[in-house]
């Protein structure tokens, strides 16, 4: 892999490399977040790594014919969720950027639904036509740098 992987979208580009991922939102300083500042990565829908690449994996409970989001529009949303927010929103720079950032990041519970005001998630749609590579090339990418795990949404 040459370079860094792009993903460009109109509110947010967001650049992936060997050092983390960097988030460009409009009109707002860039935010860069490291691979060891990742706690884990939650991919929707879940992929699995085969000798021929990644694919989505398949359940037995869902209806005959079923497509999501990725299979339809190439879609996949994914969410990174970050040790300690604190000494990322430390180095962010500008008033506009780190309120843009604040909005972004939130924060999580435990399985006691108790408060980790450290650990904070922030979620990042991405579609297979606005990346500069393959989605396998980024899937590798976040394999070799984050674990994959799974979120549970309290609505």
């Amino acid at each position: 892999m040459a370079g860094a992987l792009v993903h460009r979208g109109l509110p947010l580009r967001v650049d992936f490399d060997e050092q983390g991922g960097t988030l460009r939102p409009l009109l707002a300083k860039p935010v860069f977040i490291a691979w060891p500042e990742v706690e884990f990565v939650c991919l929707t829908p879940t992929m699995e790594r085969h000798p021929e690449g990644w694919r989505e994996k398949t359940y037995t409970f869902l209806p005959k014919g079923f497509r999501s989001t990725l299979e339809t529009s190439g879609h996949l949303w994914v969410e990174l969720v970050v040790k300690d927010r604190r000494p990322i929103l430390a180095r962010t720079q500008g008033a506009w950027t780190r309120l843009w950032l604040t909005g972004r990041l939130r924060p999580m519970l435990d399985a006691m639904d108790a408060w980790k005001v450290d650990q904070s998630l922030i979620g990042l749609d991405l579609y297979r036509h606005r990346l500069n590579a393959p989605l396998d090339d980024l899937l590798d990418l976040l394999a070799r740098h984050c674990r994959f795990d799974l979120v549970v949404h309290d609505f």
